[in-house]
């Protein structure tokens, strides 16, 4: 059973995906949980296809999808549940950081 806990982001080292994109992560009860910044003009250069939970703090992401659906643009404020399929990648065409809230498996879980 989970036990109340106090979940610190700033002691966690920020891993780099892509060039402009970093997180923050914590394993939390076999999930992943990051805050995610996407720097201005930066995106994820491959397809994910980690199912994802999340919240925009700031800024404007859009999320394009492989099979060529219209893309989901999300703003401060917004919720969004992506599936593992269609695979998606984010990107900041914006001029201010991005930040977002996610939670979604652990690689390879």
């Amino acid at each position: 059973m989970t036990q109340p806990r106090r979940i610190d982001f700033a002691g966690a080292e920020p891993v780099s995906h892509d060039s402009g994109v970093h997180d923050r992560e914590r394993e939390v009860d076999g999930t992943r949980w990051a805050l995610v910044e996407y720097a201005p003009g930066a995106g994820r250069a491959e397809w994910c296809d980690a199912p994802h939970t999340g919240f925009v703090r700031a800024g404007t992401l859009t999320y394009e999808f492989e099979d060529g659906r219209d893309p989901l643009t999300l703003h401060a404020g917004d919720g969004f549940v992506l599936p593992p399929r269609p695979r998606h990648r984010g990107r900041n065409d914006g001029t201010q950081p991005v930040e977002l809230f996610i939670v979604d498996a652990l690689p390879g879980g």
